[in-house]
């Protein structure tokens, strides 16, 4: 049973990684294609005319290029507060003094914005909010909400500073208003999203399933800590993104790409304006050899490095940093070298880091079980399959009706709501013989006959539930030094700050941090300032 299941994931992953990425094969990097990669990662696109076959940059995008989010410490660094993607999340609506129907509440919700809207007449609780683009209409509904929260935003779109990320955070937008004969009050929130540092991608794309798989079982016999990798439904462990929801860095690129510049891709289509519905770019903005290029070229950038010491007291500081840092607790999750990505301080796993982190664009669930099937369809019935759109909830609101039946709770859906989802992997249409039905012939006489028939691989996975909207991949402290601010949403301008809001799975290593003597909490901060990001990197020209 235990090889089924290693050759059903070895199968599984091969099979559709091929599928989903089919011209993305391995190959030699030629230096040209680092250079071309280079240009395209710091080119300020712009829209274009569609009748050229494409729409460019749009309609809705946070920036204009690549480098104008990573930037910090050289081309491809992390970006600061003034950058973070954000995300509207509809938390509660209440109506005071009747009952909703359905109607009713889609009604409500428009009203807010038509983004929560699907194409099918559900409702998403969450809409990415980009910072530019867009119509007239959705301009004055993105700066009407925006001014509900009483906070500075830069230029950039993002909050200013750590300072305005808290407060955003911990402000609710509150709408109130008549809908017939209902009063009704609408609470909403901003979440955000911090830019990554990709210095060190190209070895963190080389980091196997079986690296991680091994320190999640060494985790699995700790009493504080139990990291899971992020399982892709694939059979895949993602890697990249702040909650390793993408299993590659090409991957990686190939969503950025739309999703912050808004270029489609052969893959990903661009966010779309929902006061222009209906509109559909004509052409591909980027090509899959312009996705291979900026992928070569940001695998070729280095990895972050260690400062030397500035002189012998500095290095005996230092090495007491990396010793305390080690004995309080922090390398276990941190850890030091994780198969070919030496000095990433980093398991790249997902932990629970408690409530305060929670963010409704949830991790993937935890695939217990992986049972790879084959059927047949002209002989097998078809196999269950659960709802769509997905198989954990984060496109559909999670209602949880008081017993007046007048408060909707949009919550974030902590466990899958199913405990189930089936996956095809492949399918393809063979001959098979069959015993002739006839009647008069004998048992084990009768002649066979050739039946076309379509045979399908595919596999059911059996989740396991999680706190799966506060589990975080532990993100890589090379480079931490030049990456500031911390934490997923840039929520604590220094390294002390980031250590003391850490919660959940890691409390009792804070806690043990926040209690030694401050020369050792110094020489731990000093230790982790060695981590800085690589010298040899181009400069962005902004």
């Amino acid at each position: 049973m235990k090889r089924l299941y290693r050759n059903g994931i070895t199968m599984l992953s091969s099979i559709l990684t091929l599928a989903t990425l089919g011209v993305f094969h391995c190959q030699a990097v030629q230096p040209d294609s680092v250079t071309q990669g280079r240009d395209l990662f710091e080119q300020d696109w712009s829209p274009r005319n569609p009748i050229t076959g494409n729409d460019g940059l749009g309609p809705l995008f946070n920036s204009t290029s690549c480098v104008r989010c990573h930037f910090q410490g050289g081309v491809g660094g992390a970006g600061d507060a003034s950058v973070n993607a954000l995300t509207l999340a509809i938390e509660r609506i209440h109506s005071q003094n009747k009952p909703l129907d359905n109607r009713e509440l889609l009604d409500i919700v428009r009203s807010v914005h038509p983004g929560f809207i699907q194409s099918d007449g559900t409702i998403n609780n969450t809409l990415p909010l980009p910072h530019r683009g867009g119509s007239d209409a959705y301009a004055v509904k993105r700066k009407t909400l925006l001014s509900q929260v009483p906070v500075e935003f830069s230029q950039s779109g993002g909050p200013t500073n750590s300072a305005e990320v808290r407060y955003v955070s911990a402000t609710p937008i509150k709408m109130n208003w008549q809908h017939g004969d209902a009063n009704i009050t609408l609470d909403a929130r901003l979440f955000q999203r911090n830019t990554t540092s990709l210095f060190g991608a190209g070895l963190i794309d080389q980091v196997s399933n079986r690296d991680m798989a091994i320190q999640a079982k060494i985790q699995e016999r700790h009493p504080e800590i139990s990291g899971r990798p992020s399982t892709l439904s694939d059979g895949r462990f993602g890697k990249f993104g702040r909650r390793a929801n993408v299993g590659s860095l090409v991957e990686f690129i190939d969503m950025a790409c739309a999703n912050e510049v808004g270029l489609k891709t052969r893959r990903q289509s661009q966010p779309s304006d929902p006061m222009t519905p209906g509109y559909n770019n004509p052409g591909i903005d980027v090509s899959d050899n312009q996705i291979m290029a900026m992928r070569d070229f940001i695998a070729a950038l280095p990895a972050p490095t260690r400062i030397p010491p500035k002189n012998l007291r500095h290095a005996q500081q230092i090495e007491r940093g990396e010793q305390v840092f080690a004995s309080v607790g922090c390398i276990h999750c941190h850890l030091q070298d994780l198969g070919p990505a030496k000095g990433i301080y980093s398991d790249l796993l997902l932990h629970d880091m408690g409530y305060e982190s929670l963010d409704p664009n949830h991790a993937e669930p935890k695939i217990a079980r992986v049972i790879p099937l084959t059927r047949y369809e002209s002989t097998v019935a078809r196999p269950p399959r659960p709802g769509e759109p997905g198989y954990y909830g984060a496109t559909t609101p999670i209602f949880n009706r008081a017993a007046t039946n007048k408060q909707y709770l949009f919550v974030p859906p902590y466990q899958p709501t199913e405990r189930m989802k089936i996956v095809d992997v492949s399918s393809r249409e063979r001959y098979i013989e069959l015993e002739s039905d006839d009647e008069e012939s004998s048992p084990g006489e009768g002649e066979t006959r050739q039946v076309l028939v379509k045979e399908t691989k595919y596999v059911r996975l059996i989740f396991e539930p999680t706190n799966f909207n506060q589990e975080w991949r532990t993100p890589p402290l090379w480079g931490v030094r030049d990456s500031a601010p911390y934490m997923h949403d840039g929520r604590a301008e220094t390294l002390l700050e980031a250590i003391a809001v850490h919660e959940g799975e890691a409390s009792a290593t804070r806690d043990r941090f926040l209690k030694l003597p401050l020369a050792d909490r110094r020489a731990v901060l000093a230790f982790l300032e060695t981590l800085a990001a690589p010298s040899n990197v181009p400069q962005p020209a902004m």
